[in-house]
């Protein structure tokens, strides 16, 4: 693949990503936001999901709050892509300026061998820096997956709590299988995303 398809793919795949994850994650807060009120106009019979029901907004906030933390790392990796693109269109051009009129610019400008083991040095230098990008980025997906781990863990939980209470049981359980819908879109969202970038990591170490 290209580095042009490489870069366009990890774009594609970021933006994918973060819109699903935020918009699970808002339905997410809602949902809990929807379990609160049960909790409060039922007292202190639900007061065991209520602290479910908390948790799980907690945890949504610091999901939220990792996945901020994507974006950060996106744009040094594209950068980093460009100018190994721009490299390498440049030492293309000049291959192509050789096998045309090699001679002549032998004869005309003796530097341009040392510009063009310049241009590779350049390369070198990009690509070691967008692999370090990549596995920091893969880092936070990591920890992003453990995140929503202790998620599902949550809405586990909120589903014994509301099998306990017997009045307001069924209401409760919809807000847990709603909420756990959501939970399983975002480890979709980050699983996919982090298949991809996998992908990237494997084609740029095939490269060196």
């Amino acid at each position: 693949m290209s580095t042009a398809q490489q870069i366009m793919e990890v774009v594609d795949a970021s933006f994918r990503a973060r819109q699903d994850i935020d918009r699970a994650l808002q339905e997410i807060d809602r949902r809990a936001l929807n379990a609160m009120v049960l909790v409060k106009k039922h007292g202190n019979v639900l007061a065991g999901y209520g602290v479910v029901a908390q948790a799980f907004r907690e945890r949504a906030a610091n999901l939220r709050e990792s996945a901020s933390h994507l974006q950060a790392n996106i744009a040094p990796l594209i950068e980093a892509q460009m100018r190994i693109l721009q490299q390498e269109r440049l030492i293309q051009n000049y291959d192509q300026m050789m096998q045309n009129h090699g001679s002549t610019l032998h004869q005309q400008c003796p530097g341009f061998a040392s510009t063009r083991q310049a241009w590779v040095k350049t390369i070198t230098v990009e690509q070691d820096k967008a692999r370090r990008i990549l596995r920091q980025l893969l880092e936070k997906v990591r920890v992003l997956q453990e995140g929503v781990e202790e998620q599902e863990y949550v809405v586990t939980s909120g589903r014994i709590e509301a099998a306990l209470v017997e009045a307001s049981g069924a209401p409760l359980m919809r807000v847990s299988r709603d909420m756990g819908e959501a939970v399983q879109i975002v480890a979709r969202a980050i699983r996919d995303y982090r298949q991809q970038l996998e992908r990237l990591q494997d084609e740029s170490n095939e490269s060196l």
